[in-house]
């Protein structure tokens, strides 16, 4: 197999993968995006020996180059996309937390007045004589 057919199938491998994670972060599939990462890495390392060792023609390099830059859009709207969700799953974050604290907070009030305290002693209370 020649060289440049290499590029094209690594090539495609990572564009379906730029697809792949797209719909995954739609999806907030996050633990299956990172071992797509993972693969993807490796993906780029061949990439870059097999470029190191081609000898492509012109019009084979300016199809690399197309394939590149189509690979570059992809990976940009899918960080913008990452960007927007982990900004999204954020506020999500602070608003649990924020709602967990009020949750706290009145959950000590209302169990201190279930224990009982001096703010709720009934006046009508009276101590017996038998001390006398």
């Amino acid at each position: 197999m020649a060289q440049y057919d290499q590029l094209i199938i690594f090539y495609n491998q990572l564009l379906n993968m730029a697809d792949e994670i797209h719909e995954l972060v739609n999806k907030e599939m996050y633990d299956l995006i990172l071992d797509k990462l993972s693969y993807h890495d490796k993906l780029l390392i061949q990439v870059k020996l097999a470029k190191k060792c081609a000898k492509l023609t012109d019009k084979e390099q300016e199809e690399i180059n197309r394939l590149e830059d189509e690979l570059r859009e992809k990976e940009k709207e899918n960080i913008e996309l990452l960007k927007t969700s982990m900004t999204a799953v954020k506020l999500e974050l602070d608003r649990i937390k924020l709602k967990s604290k009020v949750k706290k907070a009145y959950g000590q009030i209302y169990q201190h007045q279930e224990q009982g305290s001096i703010i709720d002693v009934d006046d009508s209370y009276r101590p017996t004589d038998t001390q006398t």
